[in-house]
């Protein structure tokens, strides 16, 4: 069944998915309309508050208000398609997310995956191995996965409506973490044939 949300900042246009961080912060937004209510919107985002810019707006659904906020947009990509024509008129359908979904930052360690949820849970194995500075053997997954859970630095995100993502923050205590693991045979490098 699919939902959709009014959304409040601007008419005529609707959300049938979004996900935000656990502050609230928008990292997906689909949203439907015609052309010219979208290009509003994109617009607004793009405004100071004092031009009637928009930093916030609710998605008003059958459960509510859901606040979502928008404090930096350049770290956001938009992108657009036109449906054609339908019984509704020229649909457009817009598409605005964290452009770490696409661009991993490795000077950071940070990325960013979005997934369906009806599709079951994405393994965040092969982006972890992407944003580490170190070498990940495949053999440390299961340790290294647990670890970074335990520590934080891969987080679910479930805020949201349609779509859910795993967020990927690796801090500056990995590479001292990762030498104590081996230390202690936590994590076995293999054995070579000398």
């Amino acid at each position: 069944m699919i939902i959709l949300f009014s959304i409040s900042a601007i008419a005529d246009v609707y959300a049938d998915a979004y996900l935000a961080d656990d502050s609230g912060n928008l990292i997906f937004l689909s949203a439907w309309g015609r052309d010219t209510a979208l290009q509003e919107l994109l617009a607004r985002l793009q405004l100071p508050r004092s031009e009637n810019g928009i930093r916030d707006f609710n998605l008003v659904g059958e459960d509510g208000k859901n606040l979502v906020r928008v404090p930096n947009v350049d770290e956001l990509e938009k992108v657009t398609t036109k449906t054609g024509h339908t019984i509704l008129g020229d649909l457009t359908q817009l598409w605005i997310y964290d452009k770490l979904a696409v661009r991993p930052d490795m000077v950071n360690r940070r990325g960013l995956m979005l997934h369906n949820p009806d599709h079951g849970l994405i393994d965040p194995w092969p982006l972890l191995k992407s944003v580490c500075p170190l070498p990940l053997l495949d053999t440390w997954k299961e340790i290294m996965l647990a670890k970074c859970r335990q520590k934080k630095w891969i987080q679910s995100l479930n805020n949201g409506v349609g779509i859910t993502g795993t967020l990927i923050e690796l801090d500056d205590d990995l590479e001292a973490m990762m030498t104590q693991m081996i230390r202690q045979g936590e994590l076995a490098l293999p054995a070579t044939n000398i």
